[in-house]
């Protein structure tokens, strides 16, 4: 039974490259011990690196200016920088890379709040205005990781609190149309507009909650969408059993009902089955509400443990599109939402050669490659993938 690949923590002392920065494997050898001790995400390191430096050698430049003018500050600012960084490195202590930074940070963000607010005609405000931007950026992932915690708590990945939370976000929308103009609640629902479409139709967005598109272990992972379907499913069953493969098979809770023996067969086979709701909404699971969402992801599970006797523990939605109370619904069942690392959307194509090119090209173990079932090329697909797997 393969499980889903948990992205491993990006080691980043900043709270921006830990939102924005992805997430890195732990890697081998003499390399684990810098990531677990004194390591850094490797492009926040670059980009201290030289930004630190930048931003410090600009706070020596003007104050040897200040104190004996251009000559001073030109001859004098690679050493005195060169013994700056040492000395507040060795002032500011910090036995991770976080304490570090966080120290480095309030002692250039207060100079450069000094600089802005107290010092008139400096040639150095550029470089206060760069270091500014930091916490800014950094602020703006506080707030991405608050709403991560929103979504994946349990107290409050409930479909009440999203309700209420689909409420509250409203708020400040019409006070700034109230206070400053109705363009202004036109921007703030545009934006809400955006951020909603993002985590509804990009199938793999993390906007509501985790999505999983890889899994651990050696080899992809093949998922097959759509059945059981009398025609494709017992010759897929097949193809399968003679490359020595295993798929997960997301099916839909209608056709278990209609074709129970087709769903006995894919357990029978030792494949696993997962849940791809009850009647495949594809053109409006996006905007269901609650209700609807949880009857169509319970009543899939229930149907399915009554014909196989098992519980399915994955949940793929139709065509991708989750809505915004798909996660509190799935923690309720216990399911877990997949994605796909390969798509060639063979529901609309016919070229068998371009959609398993598309498949396989460059795959690498652990990928989650979706095909679909009930196509008039699904037969074609998955026995032109398997050869290109083995």
């Amino acid at each position: 039974m393969r499980h889903f690949e948990r992205p491993a923590y990006n080691r980043a002392a900043t709270p921006f490259f830990q939102v924005f920065g992805g997430r890195l494997k732990e890697p081998a050898g003499d390399a684990v011990v810098m990531a677990k001790g004194a390591g850094q995400h490797h492009g926040e390191r670059r980009v201290l690196a030289v930004l630190v430096p930048l931003v410090a050698g600009a706070a020596v430049f003007d104050g040897l200016w200040r104190l004996g003018g251009p000559w001073l500050a030109g001859l004098g600012l690679l050493p005195a920088l060169l013994v700056a960084l040492h000395g507040l490195t060795f002032l500011l202590g910090g036995s991770r890379p976080a304490r570090q930074f966080h120290r480095w940070e309030l002692v250039l963000t207060l100079w450069a709040l000094w600089q802005l607010l107290a010092v008139d005609g400096s040639g150095v405000t550029w470089a206060a205005v760069l270091w500014l931007a930091v916490p800014c950026l950094n602020a703006v992932a506080l707030l991405c990781q608050l709403w991560q915690a929103l979504m994946i708590l349990p107290r409050f990945c409930t479909t009440g609190f999203r309700w209420l939370l689909a409420g509250a976000v409203q708020i400040p929308s019409f006070g700034l149309g109230w206070r400053y103009g109705w363009e202004w609640t036109l921007a703030s629902q545009a934006l809400l507009a955006t951020i909603w479409g993002c985590g509804t139709f990009l199938p793999n967005s993390r906007v509501f909650g985790p999505v999983f598109r890889r899994v651990e272990g050696e080899g992809v992972l093949l998922t097959i969408d759509d059945g059981p379907d009398p025609v494709d499913t017992p010759v897929l069953l097949d193809l399968l059993d003679q490359h020595g493969k295993k798929a997960v098979f997301f099916v839909i809770g209608d056709k278990v009902r209609r074709f129970p023996d087709l769903a006995r067969e894919i357990v029978r086979r030792g494949h696993q089955i997962g849940n791809h709701t009850m009647t495949h909404p594809a053109g409006t699971m996006w905007c269901a509400g609650s209700a609807r969402t949880r009857r169509e992801i319970a009543e899939c599970s229930r149907v399915i443990e009554e014909v196989t006797g098992v519980t399915p523990r994955w949940f793929r939605a139709p065509a991708g599109h989750r809505n915004w109370f798909t996660h509190p619904v799935l923690r309720e069942q216990g399911l877990e939402l997949a994605g796909w690392q390969r798509r060639a959307f063979d529901t609309v194509r016919a070229d068998v050669p371009g959609v398993v090119r598309q498949l396989t090209r460059e795959v690498r173990d652990g990928d989650i490659v979706l095909i679909h079932e009930a196509t008039p090329i699904a037969q074609e697909v998955l026995g032109g993938v398997l050869r290109a797997l083995k």
